[in-house]
This record gives structure tokens, C-alpha cells and sequence, in this order.
């Protein structure tokens, strides 16, 4: 059996964004049509536009609950083994509010003293928010190191939550 294990991360984020309206007035009508797109790619390392660490889950809050992610010690069961993520920065932060119910939103980026009146965004049901900064990573360190999502809602919400950093 091996004693080391080599990995190589390549990743690629792709937004588009696209459209097409048409407007009818009396004398005709125009279409206006567009696509807004983005290509986002990193390669392997933890320099700018570079990631070598991804943490996927699926997470439920219980109601008016508040989950803490501590980015610098996470940890995930994989084959029974409990694996560490330990994240110095963040390039990429998805969270994808898996909820079916119109109004129930998630606060993303909530405060740890005051979650359900100050936050960075809400999630509403079936949505998600997808946060990239491919050159210069959020910094992750021992005072910011913590990522709140709170759950203003009486009933329990699922979300699921990607991490892409080094």
C-alpha cells in the first residue's frame, strides 16, 4: 500500500448570464438579446488565481439555528477517515439554499453576535449565492476564520456549501 498520496487540483468556474427581450411598441418592435459570461479558471498551488484545498457538504440548520464553519478547521468524514481542511484563503464560496419554500432564506456572512439583522446576503429557497475572487483570495486567518449562516425560519433549512481555497 502506498505511504504518500499526490494530488493535483485544476478547477474551472464558469457564470453566464443570458437573455433575450423583446419590446413591441406601435411602430415596431426591438429584441434585445445578451450574454454575459466569465471564465474563472485555477490551477494547483495557493498563489494568485491558484487553489490546492475544495470542502463540499450538504449542511442542515435546525430552525432560528446558526451554523459556524470554522475555515480553519474544518473536517469532513471521507472512507470513514475524519479528513482536515485547513484554509489560509478563500478564491471561491458557493451556497446553494436547497429549501423548496418561497420566504426561506438564508443569511450568509451572518454576524456571530447578531445573525438575523446583520448579514452580507440572503438565500432565498431554490437559490444560491456563488462568490468568486480568483486573484486575490479572501484571506482566512485565527480572527476572521469563522463563517456564519443563520436560519431566521421556524422550520430546519438544507443547504449545501462549497469551499475553494488554499
Amino acid at each position: 500500500m502506498a505511504e504518500t498520496v499526490t494530488d493535483i487540483f485544476s478547477g474551472t468556474i464558469t457564470t453566464k448570464l443570458q437573455w433575450s427581450r423583446v419590446d413591441t411598441q406601435e411602430v415596431g418592435s426591438v429584441t434585445n438579446k445578451k450574454i454575459a459570461q466569465s471564465v474563472y479558471n485555477l490551477d494547483d498551488g495557493n498563489g494568485n488565481a491558484e487553489a490546492n484545498i475544495v470542502f463540499a457538504d450538504t449542511r442542515t440548520i435546525a430552525a432560528n439555528g446558526v451554523d459556524s464553519l470554522n475555515c480553519r478547521a474544518l473536517t469532513q468524514q471521507t472512507l470513514d477517515v475524519s479528513v482536515p481542511f485547513v484554509f489560509s484563503g478563500l478564491r471561491v464560496v458557493r451556497i446553494s439554499n436547497l429549501d423548496g419554500t418561497g420566504g426561506h432564506y438564508l443569511y450568509v456572512g451572518a454576524s456571530e453576535t447578531d445573525p438575523f439583522n446583520v448579514f452580507a446576503c440572503a438565500v432565498g429557497a431554490g437559490s444560491e449565492m456563488l462568490a468568486v475572487n480568483q486573484t486575490d483570495a479572501w484571506l482566512v486567518n485565527d480572527a476572521n476564520g469563522t463563517f456564519y449562516i443563520a436560519n431566521p425560519n421556524a422550520t430546519p433549512i438544507t443547504y449545501a456549501i462549497t469551499l475553494i481555497g488554499a
